[in-house]
């Protein structure tokens, strides 16, 4: 699944059926999916700023002018940055709603392609589930994160 949001509001999950994304699938995703968010934000708040963490597809040499040739400025990030990336906290809380909700999903009958099917199903009920309020506070709290990160030189996690 790839999610995305800006401040308190969210866009709907996009399911991967793969189990590895290349440079060029990420490319795809970006200009399926993450243009019309930038064509539909940026009137409103001006210019925006991707944040992304450090995977291989987000760096990779051919992605880079990808972002470039779409207007879109992005913040490179320190490698193993996790908790400077606020959609990791979200994938906490995320996860934690669809063990709740479906805590016997990996049971499914009829092997694991039914299994992905009924993930693609229900996924996208569960990112639905978390407030606005949870993601609008993420924002607010990168400072006192970002001094966490600093004043431990480097380790924080508070999940």
């Amino acid at each position: 699944m790839w999610g995305r949001f800006w401040g308190c509001r969210r866009w709907p999950l996009v399911p991967i059926f793969k189990s590895k994304v290349d440079r060029w699938g990420y490319i795809g995703l970006l200009d399926r999916h993450l243009r019309p968010v930038m064509e539909e934000i940026e009137p409103k708040l001006g210019d925006s700023l991707l944040q992304h963490d450090n995977a291989c597809v987000h760096t990779a040499h051919d992605t880079r002018p990808c972002f470039a040739d779409n207007g879109i400025t992005y913040e490179d990030h320190p490698p193993l940055s996790l908790d400077l990336n606020p959609i990791e906290h979200a994938w906490v809380e995320f996860k934690r709603r669809l063990y709740l909700r479906y805590p016997d999903i990996l049971d499914t009958r009829g092997g694991p392609a039914r299994i992905r099917q009924r993930l693609a199903e229900v996924l996208p009920l569960v990112w639905d589930t978390i407030p606005h309020s949870f993601f609008e506070k993420l924002q607010p709290s990168m400072p006192s994160r970002v001094s966490a990160v600093i004043d431990s030189k480097g380790w924080y996690t508070r999940y």
